[in-house]
């Protein structure tokens, strides 16, 4: 190699990795860190392990870097070869998308969108939303990547995403814009055989001997758990486990005295998934205030709007 000295190390190895590395190696790399051998991964890439070795031995020659080293069971990343399977996973996951938009456009698919949603905003915006646009725009192709807001925002700043449909973010680049659709609050569920299911202005103090189902640490709605519930509470019992899992939701409410503080948005998932039995939401005497949620809406380039994204969005009516 006889890169200048001038160039920094960093566009050094950029430049090694696009004039060299295939496809094919970067696959290996995700192989090799999911099997631990270099025969295990051959045969899962139904490559002979001399064609895998020699794949792996040129990948580490062009950048002049160990990427994995033997142990007692097999072999494992080194530092560097961490960085770049992280950076690999990222590549084949975009190809992957792309090949689902292509595959949708070969089919007769007019065109294409990339939305990300998180749960709250997948069940109370998108759902309907999507509903009123396929009735307009029956061979449009949409791609939905529902995970959380942090994550989606990072793909949708970096150009993989045309949309998020999120709560309020604290901070965007000014390129962005957030546009507010949905309020939001959170709300006390619970199964519709609850004792209180059927019961008016229920006090707090009335779920003393409840089980709670935890939200995660990572949403609002928790914060505001533990600042609220917990403060009147102090003695509150929980499942020992934490979620924002819709399956995990709706199994756990089936036990007795089982209560969720969940965001009114993702009770109509809810509702519908466990439709044999029911779900409610307990009828309250609390502040309402103290537990406002952020609204729901969505995030998405200034300029230019996609002109599909745009005439989604003017289909959109919150519910009453």
């Amino acid at each position: 190699m006889h890169e200048s000295n001038s160039f920094p190390e960093g566009r050094v190895l950029f430049s090694r990795l696009a004039k060299h590395v295939r496809l094919r190696q970067l696959q290996l790399l995700l192989a090799l860190q999911q099997c631990g051998s270099i025969g295990k991964a051959a045969a899962y890439l139904d490559m002979s392990q001399s064609a895998a070795t020699q794949a792996l031995a040129e990948l580490e020659r062009v950048l002049d870097m160990r990427l994995f080293e033997r142990h007692a069971r097999g072999i494992r990343p080194t530092q560097a070869g961490q960085a770049l399977i992280d950076a690999a996973r990222g590549v084949m996951h975009e190809l992957e998308d792309a090949s689902e938009t292509l595959a949708a456009i070969r089919l007769g698919a007019s065109a294409a969108l990339r939305l990300g949603a998180i749960p709250a905003a997948a069940y109370s915006i998108l759902a309907p939303l999507l509903a009123r646009f396929y009735a307009l725009r029956p061979q449009v192709h949409v791609d939905v990547q529902e995970d959380e807001g942090a994550r989606l925002l990072s793909l949708l700043i970096g150009g993989g995403l045309d949309a998020v449909f999120c709560r309020r973010p604290a901070l965007l680049p000014e390129s962005f814009a957030f546009a507010p659709l949905l309020a939001d609050e959170a709300v006390f569920v619970a199964a519709g055989t609850h004792p209180l299911a059927a019961a008016a202005h229920v006090p707090l103090a009335a779920l003393a001997d409840a089980r709670w189902v935890l939200p995660t640490t990572s949403i609002a709605v928790r914060d505001i758990f533990e600042r609220e519930v917990l403060a009147q509470l102090p003695r509150a019992q929980w499942f020992p486990v934490s979620t924002v899992s819709l399956p995990v939701l709706q199994g756990l409410l089936g036990q007795p005295q089982a209560v969720v503080l969940a965001p009114r948005s993702i009770v109509p998932g809810l509702s519908h998934a466990r439709a044999s039995a029911g779900v409610c939401m307990l009828d309250m005497e609390v502040d309402r205030t103290a537990f406002a949620l952020a609204h729901l809406g969505v995030v998405h380039r200034r300029e230019p709007v996609p002109p599909l994204l745009r005439e989604m969005l003017g289909l959109w009516s919150a519910p009453a």
